[in-house]
């Protein structure tokens, strides 16, 4: 059984990217006439779709989302990503994957609207891979559930607390306290903990997690100072945070993923054989997280949300393909 070093809980944050967040202020933070404005602005448009059907807000965004989406910013810098990741793919096929990738982007937002409905439905979320559920649950050690930025990741709490094993959450502070407020209402949707990133919000994490309980983690954003971990074929600064508390906490890694049964709000929820950390570094652990994200998104790339700078300088000549 892995022991944990009596300066672990420190070096986790490290790996996590989470040392250089403040321990977490009781003080509110100052809500500004912005913040006001903004907040009017959000809800505004939830009001208006929450109002219609799941079947049809959502479809309703996705359109905007499809036709927006090309003319932002945010597509271009995608599909340099995508092109850099898999550049085997011709035009045609990247293009389509893009405007696949706005719609599901553009549902997911909404859905956070009806987080309740895909709750209380049990025909939107089909399971696959609950024997693995199980297993971990029983064996008392606790989990991190391991993602990316694909498909719905909320899907994946209401899946667990499905079968009695609610997965809590942590995630950056929203900048506009009262979004922040509103979003944290709508994702208690779960009985599960959420947390701020930040060391209070940590170590909150990692007690429930040690006491058997299960947590979401999305491991797929570039995290500047971290190692170098292969991810399609190209070293990307990777948070090894999630490999080093399952080492030093003989804590069970889940690669989990909430996958969208196309243009819907109807899901599949797959949880893969845990990762092996047995005898194993934290660096090939964190490989092994990323080969499993990266065989999701060869299979479904219009799932995958590229707008991430997830290899930093991409077209610097080291990390160009010979």
């Amino acid at each position: 059984m892995h022991r944990a070093p009596a300066n672990s809980g420190g070096l986790c944050f490290k790996a996590l990217g989470l040392d250089n967040y403040p321990e977490g202020s009781l003080k509110k933070p100052r809500i500004t006439f912005l913040h006001r404005l903004e907040y009017a602005a959000v809800q505004l448009v939830a009001q208006t779709v929450c109002r219609l059907p799941l079947d049809i807000g959502p479809a309703i965004g996705a359109g905007a989302g499809r036709f927006f989406g090309r003319l932002t910013g945010l597509r271009s810098r995608a599909l340099k990503n995508f092109s850099f990741a898999m550049p085997d793919l011709d035009e045609k096929v990247q293009s389509v994957a893009l405007t696949e990738m706005f719609d599901g982007l553009t549902r997911m937002l909404l859905e956070y609207t009806y987080l309740q409905d895909l709750n209380d439905d049990p025909d939107r979320i089909e399971i696959e891979g609950l024997e693995h559920l199980h297993a971990a649950k029983e064996s008392g050690k606790g989990a991190l559930l391991v993602t990316g930025h694909f498909g719905n990741w909320e899907t994946i709490r209401i899946a667990f607390a499905r079968h009695d094993w609610p997965a809590a959450l942590i995630y950056r502070a929203f900048n506009n306290p009262l979004f922040d407020e509103y979003s944290r209402n709508l994702m208690s949707v779960v009985d599960a903990p959420i947390y701020h990133k930040g060391r209070r919000g940590s170590l909150g994490m990692l007690r429930h997690v040690r006491r058997g309980g299960a947590a979401l983690i999305l491991t797929d954003q570039r995290f500047n100072g971290a190692p170098e971990i292969p991810f399609f074929g190209h070293p990307a600064k990777t948070s090894l945070g999630a490999a080093e508390i399952a080492l030093n906490y003989d804590v069970i890694l889940l690669p989990v993923r909430g996958e969208r049964l196309g243009r819907s709000s109807t899901f599949k929820v797959i949880i893969e054989p845990p990762v092996n950390t047995e005898n194993k570094s934290a660096e090939a652990v964190t490989g092994e997280i990323n080969n499993r994200l990266e065989t999701w998104i060869r299979a479904h790339p219009e799932q995958y949300f590229w707008m991430h700078n997830r290899w930093g300088k991409i077209s610097s000549e080291k990390h160009r393909r010979p």
